[in-house]
This record gives C-alpha cells, structure tokens and sequence, in this order.
C-alpha cells in the first residue's frame, strides 16, 4: 500500500495594514514582523 503526501492550507482571514504611510503607526515595523503578527492571529 502506497501512501500519498497531502498539501495542508491555512484557511482564514484576518486584516492587516497595506501600506505604510510616511507619519503613519507602523511606519517603523518591518515586514517580517507584520506578517508575524497576521500569522498569529491566523493559526
């Protein structure tokens, strides 16, 4: 018997910021760190 592998899918949605403005809140928050937080929140 064979096995077969399966691919796995995150399956949400949360909001996150787009962009970031020069004066805005998050205009010192890398990238990375965004996503960080979105994933969090996701799983």
């Amino acid at each position: 018997m064979t096995r077969q592998v399966q691919d796995a899918y995150i399956v949400a949605a949360t909001r996150s910021p787009v962009g970031k403005a020069p004066r805005g809140m998050f205009r010192n928050v890398r990238p990375d760190d965004l996503l960080a937080h979105v994933l969090r929140s996701v799983v």
